[in-house]
């Protein structure tokens, strides 16, 4: 029986990109060793959704330790993984805008409980995804096993609401204990990604930005930021991109002045990085949800 609200080419479409993002980390877990390059366990995972009809719903993360998220590879990015990283893996998949959202955070050296409890506060929270539940009713019993395991849940990082062309479609989830009465509806979409630390709780925005979401368009000089604009808008449907998808077709030496310009006429939305405020070490894992009597989940397989 398909959840109130949505017809059947949109639940089967949800359903199938939330099962290609599950497989895109399997692949990534298994790339997740020491030594490996973070660039090509990006370009992997994204020739691989490719390979299966389906593009990023927004650039591949790869955060390590103390970033929480926001870092994408960029072209022949030096950065390598080492034994004892905990490297976010955050990633979706989109077909017809339809769009799914999960992510896991690996360690080589193996998980301690900076991981295991950002997986229980996915956990506890996944079951309450039903019709009547309150969003501050979510953020207290994710903030509730963030105090179980003596870590800080994150406040100012949030699940979201997911739309059709629309990764962060304007409800948001807490992570943390708050007042909000809003209730969730049946077949109403969300991303739940609680993220733990054993820092401050709070994140910052430091440079630099490596991805970008196409927001107007705005006159410009210059033919690299006409074509940024064009393929933000039409190429990467107004969703999130990496600077690493621009750099293999616009000129390198050009490409900073042209995001500079788009940015500071609001062409162009820049993602920065997220650091944890102390330096703490962050863990996130996500899953897409479906709000039905029984939740479903459509980031497993």
């Amino acid at each position: 029986m398909l959840p109130s609200g949505m017809d059947t080419d949109q639940f089967s479409k949800l359903k199938k990109v939330g099962e290609l993002a599950a497989r895109a980390l399997e692949i990534g877990e298994k790339m997740i060793k020491p030594g490996a390059s973070i660039f090509e366990i990006a370009e992997t995972i994204e020739k691989k959704m490719e390979e299966w009809g389906a593009k990023p719903s927004f650039p591949i993360n790869i955060s390590i330790n103390d970033i929480a998220a926001h870092y994408c590879p960029l072209l022949n990015d030096s950065i390598t993984v080492k034994e004892t990283d905990y490297v976010k893996l955050d990633l979706g998949c989109q077909i017809d805008g339809w769009i799914s959202d999960a992510a896991k955070t690996f360690r080589p050296a193996g998980k301690d409980e900076i991981i295991l409890c950002s997986e229980k506060m996915l956990e506890t929270a996944l079951p309450m995804f039903v019709p009547g539940t309150t969003l501050g009713e979510i953020g207290t019993a994710i903030e509730n096993v963030a105090k179980e395991f003596g870590l800080k849940s994150i406040g100012n990082l949030t699940g979201h609401g997911i739309g059709r062309y629309n990764l962060h479609a304007g409800v948001f989830v807490p992570n943390v204990a708050n007042p909000s009465t809003r209730t969730l509806r049946e077949g109403e979409v969300f991303a739940c990604e609680p993220f733990c630390t054993n820092g401050k709780g709070w994140v910052k925005d430091c440079e630099p930005a490596t991805i970008f979401r196409w927001l107007a368009d705005r006159p410009t000089r210059s033919p690299e930021g006409r074509k940024i604009l064009e393929l933000g808008k039409n190429e990467f449907d107004k969703l999130p991109f990496a600077k690493r998808w621009i750099q293999k077709k616009v000129s390198a030496i050009k490409i900073e002045p042209a995001l500079r310009e788009l940015i500071s006429t609001e062409a162009l939305w820049p993602y920065k990085i997220l650091k944890e405020q102390a330096g703490g070490i962050v863990a996130q894992t996500e899953h897409t949800i479906i709000v039905a009597e029984k939740p479903i989940v459509t980031t497993r397989i």
